[in-house]
């Protein structure tokens, strides 16, 4: 028979062991979703170099798989069958795979559906724009202004209007003539209502049990956060105005400079990196300038060895895509890798040279580098810097309240 003595002993050691087991099985825990139902951000950050977050990877890399399936497909469709479209409905894919995509599949199908007409029309008004230097400088300034401004409500909200944005950029760079503005209303569109397509279609199939299903969109708290943030003391209001300068300024830039080719990577690099924070702006910049290093080296490379191979660059664009969208949220420089990668191997495909794409998307990353950083030198946030900062906005869920 045990002894009192060795049944308390024993009774100890339970107690430790079941503490021990606990601890663990709460440091096992997933973390809290990145963002909740309303697609207010947790955790803006994007992480350092050598870390990974703050999205769990897992989850995101499967994220990113699914929505790039309908830019897999439409690239098959559009370069196997050398189809007039020449990847203009992959490409409007592409953009509305952005908004809603940390939402599951059904409210992502939502935001994708509302985009995707907008990214339809904002390629439209691009190419209607890019016919004068003035109308294409005052229609960015506008556009990214306004997409800027959508940080007032949410980071979810912003995605998308930076998406929109996106859609004007490149259509503005394209330097197309006035009747291909119905044509890119039309593919820009259809490529968005695609992946909305799919999205419902992955809700219905595998998703419906997933949680946190609402779409997130509240009218009257997205109309009392815009309306709270109307103000120059508003850190979001300086950055809608300073985004859509800086955005101007590129324009600009580009068009004087000649560059009528790819000088659309300029508005592109700023049009990814500004937030209205400074240093997260910083940050970020030197994050892409490392990710465009490394991803021209794999594109260029992936270029000359598929080049003429239809099937193998569709893979590659494909893997490319689905990357971009799964390290968004997890390294921002292997995201940077990703999304060069796919625009420098679908330039090669379309007829340029590999050394040529590269050397362009290394150009205008650069010049959009140093119109960003120059930004927030010009006009900095109210007290930006100072080591006890106060927020200058007021948060979209007190605005709302």
């Amino acid at each position: 028979m045990p002894t009192p003595a060795a049944g308390s002993e024993l009774r100890t050691a339970v107690a430790t062991t079941s503490q021990v087991t606990l601890s663990a099985v709460s440091t096992q825990r997933p973390s809290p979703p990145l963002f909740n139902a309303a697609g207010l951000a947790r955790r803006l950050q994007a992480s350092p170099l050598f870390s990974i977050g703050p999205a769990e990877p897992g989850p995101a890399l499967r994220r990113g798989a699914l929505v790039a399936v309908p830019i897999g497909v439409s690239l098959i469709v559009e370069l196997g069958f050398d189809s007039p479209t020449k990847g203009a409905v992959a490409t409007g894919a592409l953009l509305a795979g952005f908004p809603g995509l940390d939402a599951p599949a059904g409210p992502r199908s939502a935001w994708q559906a509302c985009s995707a007409p907008l990214i339809g029309l904002a390629a439209a008004f691009g190419v209607l724009s890019s016919q004068t230097t003035p109308t294409a400088i005052l229609a960015i300034a506008l556009l990214g202004a306004a997409a800027g401004y959508c940080f007032s409500v949410s980071l979810r909200t912003a995605i998308a209007g930076l998406s929109v944005a996106l859609s004007l950029v490149i259509a503005q760079g394209l330097f197309l003539s006035t009747g291909d503005a119905w044509p890119a209303l039309l593919y820009g569109t259809i490529g968005g209502l695609t992946q909305a397509a799919w999205s419902l279609i992955v809700w219905v199939v595998a998703d419906r049990a997933a949680e946190g299903e609402e779409s997130g969109w509240s009218s009257s708290a997205a109309i009392a956060a815009l309306r709270s943030n109307l103000t120059l003391s508003s850190g979001n209001a300086r950055h809608a105005i300073r985004f859509g300068a800086a955005l101007a300024v590129a324009v600009a830039l580009y068009r004087v400079l000649g560059e009528h080719q790819h000088g659309f990577w300029i508005p592109l690099t700023i049009l990814f990196v500004m937030r209205p924070e400074r240093d997260e702006t910083y940050h970020r910049l030197a994050l892409r300038a490392l990710g465009t290093v490394l991803g021209l080296v794999v594109a260029t490379s992936l270029a000359e060895a598929f080049v003429g191979d239809e099937l193998a660059i569709g893979i590659v664009l494909t893997a490319a895509a689905a990357l971009t969208f799964g390290l968004l949220t997890v390294q921002y420089a292997l995201f940077t890798a990703a999304i060069t990668t796919y625009v420098v191997v679908l330039s090669v495909n379309l007829g340029e040279g590999a050394l040529h794409a590269a050397g362009q998307r290394a150009g205008g990353t650069a010049l959009g580098i140093l119109i960003a950083g120059a930004a927030f030198v010009i006009w900095p946030n109210p007290g930006e810097g100072e080591r006890h900062e106060k927020r200058a906005v007021t948060p979209p869920e007190a605005a709302a309240r």
